[in-house]
C-alpha cells in the first residue's frame, strides 16, 4: 500500500539529499547503504508523552510498520503492516524485531483504546498477521527474537503467586518485566522482578540480552544498562551505575561490535525517550573490532558522538534536537547510523506549552563528520526504529542456568567475601562485617498512598540479617521473585553500606557474587564447601514465607519485618520522648518557617514527636506531614516544596538520613547499643558520645534501639505492610 500523498510529497522533497546517501553523501564512494535494498522502521503518530522515560502505554490509533526501497529519500514507502487486517485499522504498534533469516517481523499492538498490547508476528512472504497467544488482560511489548524459535518480551504480567505487579515511583505506572515464550506461544516463563520498569531489550551477539533496568531506591534514580541470560537469569549490571556514567539514563541500545553498544543518553524524565547518541566500551578493546575482554563496569568508556544534545532534561536547540534510537550500519571508530531524530526543544514541558509536539524522522547519520542526511520524515507521524531488512546470523543459544542445589523454589543470594570491593567508599576493614541485611521492596501496589512517608524510598520489608563467617563469607535463601537490596552491617545493627540497586533470582537460581561491588570480570562459581557460608549453609530469611506473612511478628531486634511508624515507632515516642519534646517552642523543640515569597503568606512548624496528625505549607499548597513524629525527624518533602515555589528559613534539621543510619543525627544522639551477637547495653556505637535517652532518664530497651537504627537504614517510611491502610 502507499503511503498518503503529503508523506510522498515530503519524501520527494527531500529526493535531491536523500539520493546521494547511497553514494555515501557524495561521489562514487561507497556508502553504509550500499547494497541494501530495503529498511523498516515504524510510524507512530505524534504525541507528546509527559511523565517519565521509562513509561510504555501511551496508545494514539494509527500506526504502521513501513518499507522504504531502496533506502533514500525518492525510494518507494509502502506500509507492510497493517492495513491488510481490518482488526489493525486502530491500532497503535510500539516496538517490532526482524528475525534472523529477514522473513518475519514480530511486533506489539494495542488494537483499541480498550485493549491491552499483544505480541504479533508478520510473516513478509504473503502479509499473513498471527498473534502469540497471551494474557489479554496484560500488556505484552517490545519483543525481540531469540535463538530457538523463542520471543523475549516486556510485560505487566506478575510472576509471583498472588502478587500485584509493582508500580512505578513517579507516575506509579504498572512496571514492565522481562518474560519469554516459544515463537508458537507455548511455555510462557516471567522473570524475577524489579521494583521498577525494565524496558528496551536487545540481543547481543554472544546471546545474551541487553536491556534497561529503572534503579529506583532512595536517592538513586535512574536507568542503566543491564545484561541477562536469555533464561532470566543471571543478570549483571552493564554500565552506568558505578561512576561511569555521563547522564541519568541509557535506552534503546544497539550493539555496534562484541562489547560495544550505541545508546541514548538522556534524563529521567520529561526527554521523550530522546537524547544523545553514546557509543560505550563495556570492556577492554580485543583487537578485532570489539570491546569484549574484561567486560565490567570499572573497564567502561564512552564516546559522546553529539556533545551538542542536552543530557539533562533541558530543552534542546534548534539543530540540535534530540535523538530517539540508533541503528549500526558498520562498526568504524565514528559509525554510521540509521536514526530517528527531531529537531527543536525535545522535552516535553516546553513542547506541551507551546501545543505541539517532537517530529521525529529517519536520517543517516555520519559519525566521521557528525553529520544527518535526511532519507524519511512524515510530519505527522513518528518515523522510528529503521533498520536494514536483511538477514544477520543468530547467537549461539545459552544453556539454562543450573538450580542452586538448596532450594529449587528459592533464591540463593550471597557473597564469596565482603572484604572485596571495586569501589573506595565500600573499603571494610576485616572484622567490621557482623552480617548483611537482606531488604525485600515493594511499592504501593500493597495498599499504600501514592509515598511512603516524606523520603523518596518505597516500601522495605527487613527479611533478617545473614551472618558473615570467619572467611568473610555468607549466603541466605530468599523468597524468589522479589527485589532485594543488602546492606553489610555492624554488631550495632548499623549499615556500613547500603547498596543502592536491586537484585532478584528465580526460582532455585543462585545469586552468588565475589564481595561487595566486587570485580565483575572474577569469577564468582560457587560450590558446596567452597566457603565457610556454603559449607556451614546458607541462613533461612524467609524464603519459604509467602509475601502476606512477611510481617512482623513483634517489635523487636528479631520479630521485626515492617517497621510501621504509628505502631512501632510512636509508642517509643510516647513512652519516652513526648514530656520533652510536645510541640511547645524553645532549646529543646526548634522551629522553622514555610513562606510563599509571591504572597508573604508562611506557616511554622516547632519540633514535635507526638503522634497526632500533621499538615504543613501555604493556603493551597498544603501538605500531608503524616505525623507530627514523622514530620518533625525526617523534615518535609523538599521536592513538594521545590514544585510550589515555597522557601524554608529557621532551624529545619533533619534528624534521619534516609538510608544511613550512622550519619543520622538522631541514632547519634541516642548512640545505640551492641545488637550482635548479642544485645548488650554497656556497649555503645559512638565511644564517648552521651546516650541521650539514658542521660536524661529514659533509656530504651535494646529492641527499641534496633527499631530506631532499622528505620533509618531501611528509609524513613511512615508506611509498611503493618499499617497500609489500602490492604487487602
Amino acid at each position: 500500500m502507499k503511503p498518503n500523498r503529503k508523506t510522498f510529497a515530503l519524501a520527494l522533497a527531500t529526493a535531491t539529499i536523500g539520493s546521494s546517501l547511497v553514494a555515501g553523501c557524495g561521489g562514487d564512494q561507497a556508502g553504509p547503504l550500499d547494497g541494501i535494498d530495503s529498511i523498516v522502521f515504524v510510524q507512530r503518530p505524534r504525541r507528546n508523552e509527559m511523565g517519565d522515560i521509562f513509561q510504555y502505554a501511551s496508545y494514539m490509533p494509527g500506526a504502521h510498520i513501513a518499507k522504504l526501497s531502496p533506502p533514500t529519500a525518492d525510494g518507494q514507502l509502502t506500509f507492510i503492516c497493517c492495513d491488510q487486517d481490518p482488526a489493525f485499522a486502530q491500532a497503535d504498534i510500539s516496538g517490532y524485531d526482524l528475525s534472523f533469516d529477514a522473513r518475519e517481523i514480530v511486533f506489539a499492538a494495542k488494537l483499541s483504546g480498550d485493549t491491552n498490547y499483544g505480541l504479533f508476528v508478520l510473516t513478509l512472504d504473503n502479509g499473513a498477521i498471527n498473534q502469540i497467544p497471551t494474557d489479554p488482560n496484560r500488556d505484552y511489548v517490545e519483543p525481540i527474537y531469540l535463538p530457538g524459535d523463542k520471543i523475549l518480551f516486556m510485560t505487566n504480567a506478575v510472576v509471583e503467586s498472588g502478587a500485584q505487579q509493582h508500580r512505578d515511583e513517579y507516575e506509579r505506572g504498572t512496571t514492565l518485566q522481562l518474560g519469554v515464550i516459544n515463537r508458537d506461544g507455548t511455555n510462557e516463563i516471567r522473570g524475577p522482578r524489579n521494583l521498577s520498569h525494565r524496558v528496551h531489550p536487545t540481543l547481543l551477539s554472544d546471546g545474551r540480552v541487553m536491556f534497561t533496568q529503572w534503579d529506583h531506591l532512595g536517592e538513586e534514580n535512574s536507568g542503566h544498562l543491564m545484561i541477562v541470560n536469555p533464561d532470566l537469569t543471571t543478570s549483571r549490571e552493564g554500565f552506568g551505575k558505578e561512576g561511569t556514567g555521563i547522564a541519568n539514563s541509557y535506552l534503546k541500545a544497539r550493539e555496534i561490535a562484541p562489547g560495544r553498544v550505541i545508546a541514548i543518553a538522556t534524563a529521567r524524565d520529561r526527554t521523550i525517550q530522546a537524547g544523545a547518541l553514546l557509543d560505550v566500551h563495556l570492556g577492554k578493546d580485543d583487537g578485532k573490532g570489539g570491546y569484549s575482554l574484561e567486560m565490567s563496569e570499572a573497564n567502561a568508556t564512552t564516546n559522546l558522538l553529539t556533545p551538542n544534545v542536552p543530557l539533562d532534561r533541558q530543552p534542546s536547540f534548534t539543530g540540535v534536537g534530540r535523538y530517539y534510537d540508533a541503528y549500526p550500519l558498520d562498526t568504524k571508530a565514528d559509525p554510521d547510523l540509521l536514526v530517528s531524530w527531531a529537531d527543536g526543544a525535545v522535552e516535553s514541558g516546553t513542547l506541551g506549552a507551546a501545543g505541539t509536539s517532537a517530529d521525529f524522522g529517519i536520517y543517516l547519520y555520519n559519525g566521521a563528520r557528525n553529520t544527518r542526511e535526511p532519507i524519511w520524515n512524515d510530519d505527522t507521524m513518528w518515523d522510528v526504529f529503521a533498520r536494514p531488512l536483511v538477514p544477520r546470523d543468530a547467537p549461539p543459544e545459552i544453556a539454562p542456568s543450573g538450580k542452586n542445589q538448596f532450594d529449587d523454589q528459592a533464591t540463593l543470594v550471597g557473597s564469596m567475601n565482603v572484604y572485596v570491593s571495586s569501589l573506595s567508599d565500600a573499603q571494610f576493614t576485616q572484622g567490621d562485617v557482623y552480617g548483611v541485611r537482606v531488604i525485600e521492596g515493594f511499592s504501593v501496589e500493597e495498599g499504600i498512598p501514592d509515598d511512603f512517608g516524606l523520603t523518596e524510598h518505597e516500601g522495605a520489608a527487613d527479611l533478617g540479617v545473614a551472618p558473615v563467617r570467619g572467611d568473610g563469607s555468607w549466603a541466605a535463601m530468599i523468597p524468589a521473585n522479589v527485589p532485594v537490596h543488602f546492606q553489610p552491617v555492624d554488631v550495632f545493627g548499623m549499615s556500613l553500606k547500603s547498596e543502592p540497586v536491586w537484585v532478584s533470582g528465580a526460582a532455585g537460581e543462585s545469586r552468588f557474587c565475589g564481595g561487595c561491588h566486587e570485580s565483575r570480570t572474577d569469577t564468582t562459581v560457587i560450590q558446596p564447601g567452597l566457603t565457610q557460608a556454603i559449607a556451614i549453609g546458607p541462613t533461612n530469611l524467609m524464603s519459604e514465607t509467602p509475601r502476606a506473612s512477611r510481617v512482623s511478628s513483634s517489635y523487636t531486634r528479631d520479630g521485626e519485618v515492617g517497621i510501621p511508624w504509628d505502631t512501632a515507632l510512636q509508642p517509643i515516642f510516647d513512652a519516652h520522648c513526648t514530656g520533652c519534646h510536645n510541640g511547645t517552642a524553645g532549646a529543646a523543640n526548634p522551629s522553622w518557617t514555610i513562606m510563599d515569597p509571591l504572597t508573604g503568606a508562611s506557616f511554622t512548624w516547632t519540633f514535635d514527636l507526638r503522634g497526632g496528625a500533621a499538615n504543613y505549607g501555604v493556603g493551597a499548597e498544603m501538605f500531608s506531614g503524616y505525623s507530627a513524629s514523622h514530620l518533625s525527624l525526617m523534615g518535609p518533602m523538599m521536592r513538594d516544596l521545590e514544585e510550589a515555589g515555597l522557601v524554608i528559613s529557621g532551624d529545619l534539621t533533619i534528624y534521619v538520613e534516609p538510608g544511613n543510619a550512622r550519619e543520622s543525627k538522631l541514632i547519634q544522639k541516642l548512640n545505640p547499643p551492641q545488637q550482635f551477637p548479642n544485645q548488650d547495653l554497656n556497649v555503645r556505637a559512638f565511644p564517648g558520645v552521651a546516650a541521650h535517652a539514658a542521660d536524661v532518664g529514659q533509656e530504651l530497651t535494646p529492641d527499641e534501639y534496633y527499631l530506631l537504627v532499622t528505620m533509618a537504614d531501611n528509609g524513613g517510611q511512615f508506611y509498611s505492610r503493618e499499617n497500609a491502610p489500602g490492604a487487602n
